[in-house]
């Protein structure tokens, strides 16, 4: 028995195939940076964590540019990326 839960309307990551819950395999064009919020392949930030990261099955900020009644580059534009894909510092 697995512990994966298997949502049908989810799809594996386009690029890199992982199944949603999973991380992004290297070099995935779809995968988010957890420091800057921006595309890790561009970014170079270091510490990145790749399970905060990990593939979900929706597209990184449709869900959340849905909510907000914007398109994903108004998403973008307007820096929301900085705020949900940017994973907390503890202090």
């Amino acid at each position: 028995m697995t512990d994966t839960i298997k949502i049908n309307k989810l799809k594996p990551c386009h690029d890199c195939s992982v199944e949603p819950g999973q991380p992004h395999l290297d070099w995935c064009d779809v995968e988010r940076c957890s420091v800057c919020g921006g595309q890790l392949i561009q970014c170079g930030c270091y510490e990145h964590d790749k399970i905060f990261a990990r593939w979900t099955g929706i597209w990184p900020g449709k869900i959340e540019a849905q909510y907000l009644g914007i398109d994903l580059n108004e998403f973008y534009k307007q820096g929301y990326h900085k705020i949900f894909f940017v994973k907390p510092v503890d202090k």
